[in-house]
């Protein structure tokens, strides 16, 4: 059955890789967007016709669900489950984060003559722009944990750690996680960032430290803290052992 196992982690694990690539990749254009949408379904699915030889020789393991046992309230359950604390956290860090670098870019006003005037216009722009600057953020934040949990094979790979590719003889701590996860987010950020410099979406100001002409380093340090304060605040929400 091990060959089995192995063939169902790296086809999820292949799909749900370039399926998120498209997605995130696409948040400007929907046709991508739906293909990478596309592409992790496919990847669930054909995961699942692998599972059926798997449950017929009872080598199969249902997935984890949550939360504590004490918590009758169907909407608090719902609300703590670990990717919806990860979307909450991870937006209310990045927003502070994404409105503290206002001073470090130039020509995200858009059109708007006086970037510090208090007009209508102004607020407007202030909301919608950096409002979903932290959502986009929060949701690669989310992305890189889904990510993670499909390498390591544990949902709760934030309180547990996992198992590697679902091979048994390479079971990792979950500072392991930490560090996959980490890396997807900084990843996919370098490509945005250098994607939206080359597209003419921004230029940085004499303020922003660079790490190359194109990236900046207090964009890649919020991703590079983002994600481990995220995770670290869900698992103390979500305890281990705190499922059924």
């Amino acid at each position: 059955m091990k060959p089995l196992v192995v063939l169902r982690s790296a086809i999820r694990t292949m799909f749900a890789l370039y399926g998120s690539f498209l997605v995130f990749t696409g948040l400007a254009h929907l046709p991508r967007l739906f293909l990478g949408i596309a592409l992790i379904l496919v990847g669930i699915g054909l995961g699942s016709l692998v599972n059926l030889p798997l449950k017929k020789a009872g080598h199969y393991t249902p997935p984890q669900t949550v939360v504590d046992p004490s918590v009758r309230n169907p909407v608090l359950r719902l609300l703590l489950q670990p990717e919806i604390l990860i979307v909450v956290f991870g937006f209310l860090f990045n927003f502070f984060w994404e409105v503290s670098q206002i001073p470090m870019y130039t020509g995200i006003n858009r059109g708007i003559a006086y970037f510090g005037e208090n007009t209508v216009d102004m607020k407007l722009f202030f909301v919608e722009t950096f409002w979903r600057a932290a959502f986009l953020d929060a949701l690669l934040v989310v992305g890189a944990y889904l990510l993670t949990f499909v390498i390591l094979r544990n949902r709760f790979w934030f309180s547990e750690g996992g198992i590697l590719f679902g091979i048994p003889k390479l079971t990792v701590k979950p500072w392991v996680g930490f560090v996959i996860a980490t890396a997807i987010c900084v990843a996919f950020l370098i490509y945005l960032e250098v994607r939206a410099y080359d597209q003419n979406l921004w230029e940085y100001t004499s303020l922003m430290p660079l790490i190359t002409p194109k990236i900046g380093l207090t964009p890649i340090g919020g991703l590079l803290i983002s994600p481990t304060l995220v995770y670290l605040l869900t698992r103390r929400v979500c305890r281990p052992g705190a499922r059924v």
